[in-house]
């Protein structure tokens, strides 16, 4: 069975797991987005490659009974550890967590509303995959619930920009200095975003710093092409929504996300 994701992915995943929400602004406007987009459809949820579960855990407290879906066990366990400690002061949240791989799962419930936010559809390159993967989204929806994918926009021509440091958009836990290096180049003829990172964990009280290097390959979609490939997994009424400043990984460029319809 392919990984769902560069070979390693899972690796990277799990060792970027207690870290990565910190490099992401607070996500209060980007739950607000989902909420309303979500309340055109109904109250049960599916949160396909949810990773940490901040932006599922959100939806909870929305009023919305989640079930947020990721491959990597190490970003389930941070998402148990954020619901539980959310729950010590709100006992009605209905959120469920599912270890399983996006291209495969079978859950034993159908959803009005399902999505994949900060642009990790993009994991998906081959087509198996992608067909794979949309074929499960739309058997877990109820006849009229809609799947919606935060896509990256495709950039007009290649581009390799120099290596950048970027700190932390949130402040670290007490005693933890955080940062990582990110050098990104675009492929038009083979529409791929690469991404080669290095994140750096210092804990001041073990008086060393330990880093890792992984690389990041994400496909990129023209807007024709995603609609098609929709089309063709039996998506109707496919719209755009453009222009959310939610995922800060491109330089100077928004996201824009499609919904499709059962």
């Amino acid at each position: 069975m392919k990984q769902v994701r560069p070979a390693d992915i899972r690796e990277i995943y799990a060792l970027r797991a207690q870290t990565i929400d910190y490099f992401f602004p607070e996500r209060d406007e980007e739950i607000e987005f989902w909420r309303d987009l979500a309340e055109e459809y109904g109250k049960e949820v599916l949160h396909l490659m949810s990773g940490t579960g901040e932006i599922s855990l959100g939806l909870a407290k929305e009023g919305f009974k989640v079930t947020a879906l990721d491959l990597t066990e190490e970003m389930i366990y941070v998402a148990e550890d954020r619901i539980d400690e959310e729950k010590k002061k709100r006992k009605d949240l209905n959120i469920e967590l599912v270890n399983e791989d996006a291209r495969y799962f079978k859950l034993d419930k159908k959803f009005d509303f399902a999505f994949v936010s900060t642009g990790d559809f993009h994991h998906f390159e081959d087509r198996d995959d992608i067909d794979s993967f949309l074929a499960k989204a739309y058997a877990h929806l109820k006849p009229g619930g809609a799947l919606a994918l935060e896509l990256f926009p495709i950039p007009e021509e290649d581009f390799h920009r120099d290596q950048k440091q970027f700190d932390p958009l949130r402040a670290p836990p007490e005693g933890m200095d955080l940062w990582k290096t990110n050098q990104t180049s675009y492929h038009a003829d083979s529409k791929m975003l690469e991404i080669k990172e290095e994140l750096f964990v210092d804990k001041r009280d073990e008086g060393k710093v330990q880093n890792v290097q992984y690389d990041i390959q994400l496909r990129l979609f023209s807007r024709s092409e995603i609609k098609e490939i929709m089309e063709d997994a039996g998506f109707e009424n496919i719209r755009f929504l453009d222009n959310h400043e939610f995922t800060p990984y491109l330089k100077d460029s928004d996201t824009l996300v499609v919904v499709g319809e059962r």
